[in-house]
């Protein structure tokens, strides 16, 4: 990047720092999370802007509501094609991320808990995307009908270990099914979005 470009790009804080709290939200209720006969209920809370200013740069506060699991900033852009400057991962980048960093949580912890020979464990993942938006199809698009499509995700688990490979594709298997963040992309799961306009739920 030359010193020019440099010049032009947004500035803001690193990517991601730990802050003391999330900021008090407006509409989202807050609750703790709370252990059932079935599990553990947890919430992952977002408090999501853009940052004042030209380009497509985004600053969140993210914190899930388990006491032991603090609270971070974290800035997102887009790439330079669609109108960002590229100075922090794009949002499908942090989607992808987190299912892989959830599934490493996981095979960890089992390995872990069986006392499994594991040396290393390593994640290389493909996510899937279809962007049907003006300016991204082949035809000229209408703003009015734009869609964006999930098209699956590819994941290869590279392990090192002295364990047989029953027992790896067995670690593998529970892990998969443990991983939050896997599970949501897999299966079909409820969502709402209530818009709030100057107050006022429309």
């Amino acid at each position: 990047m030359t010193t020019q470009a440099k010049q032009a790009a947004p500035q803001h804080p690193p990517v991601a720092s730990k802050v003391n709290h999330l900021p008090t939200p407006t509409a989202l209720k807050i609750e703790p999370a709370r252990k059932t006969k079935d599990g553990l209920d947890l919430e992952v809370h977002v408090l999501a802007e853009l940052v004042p200013g030209p380009g497509l740069v985004k600053r969140g506060y993210v914190k899930p509501n388990i006491p032991s699991f603090g609270a971070f900033e974290l800035y997102c852009d887009e790439g330079v094609s669609i109108g960002g400057s590229d100075t922090a991962p794009a949002p499908l980048s942090y989607l992808a991320a987190g299912i892989a960093f959830c599934f490493l949580t996981h095979l960890k912890g089992y390995a872990d808990s069986e006392k499994l020979k594991v040396s290393s464990i390593r994640i290389e993942q493909r996510m899937k995307f279809q962007s049907r938006i003006p300016g991204m199809t082949v035809a000229a698009g209408d703003s009015s009908h734009m869609e964006g499509l999930s098209k699956g995700v590819e994941t290869f688990v590279l392990i090192e270990t002295e364990e047989p490979p029953e027992v790896i594709a067995r670690m593998a298997e529970v892990a998969e099914k443990a991983c939050m963040a896997a599970q949501t992309v897999v299966n079909a799961v409820p969502a709402s979005t209530t818009i709030i306009s100057n107050g006022q739920r429309i």
